[in-house]
């Protein structure tokens, strides 16, 4: 079994990332499906994914082409995920406190939910590019 597992998207400016995103779930839904982990890693795993990917592909910038990678690695009861992206710099452990979801719409939570479920979260800039670290358990 392989331990460590690389995705990669570009969605053209102006483009629906609802494929990308269901492509992306796809993909963590296969590779968790050989790990180890508890059932409950996996969910959590799958939702800090969409929500990652999600705001990268909505809040990246209007009107611009996004790339991005997310890679897993299998590490026995926990998954380390990495998330790089060539959107504007965006540091989620250090966005503004949660003040409660959007009553229209539900959303607002994802950041919230990614700082409780995620450890050892790590952030930094590297060539152009936002690389995002967690471990999940």
């Amino acid at each position: 079994m392989e331990h460590r597992r690389r995705f990669s998207a570009f969605v053209a400016s102006g483009r629906d990332p609802r494929p990308t995103i269901v492509e992306a779930l796809e993909f963590v839904r296969e590779v968790l499906s050989t790990t180890t982990c508890s059932e409950h890693t996996r969910s959590k795993v799958a939702i800090v994914v969409e929500e990652l990917i999600s705001n990268t592909l909505r809040h990246g910038g209007e009107n611009r082409d996004i790339s991005l990678a997310l890679t897993l690695e299998d590490k026995g009861s926990v998954v380390e995920l990495e998330v790089e992206d060539d959107a504007p710099p965006f540091d989620p452990s250090r966005a503004t406190d949660f003040s409660g979801p959007d009553p229209r719409t539900g959303g607002g939570i994802g950041l919230a939910i990614i700082r409780a479920w995620g450890e050892d979260i790590n952030y930094n800039r590297r060539e152009n590019r936002n690389v995002l670290r967690l471990t999940l358990r």
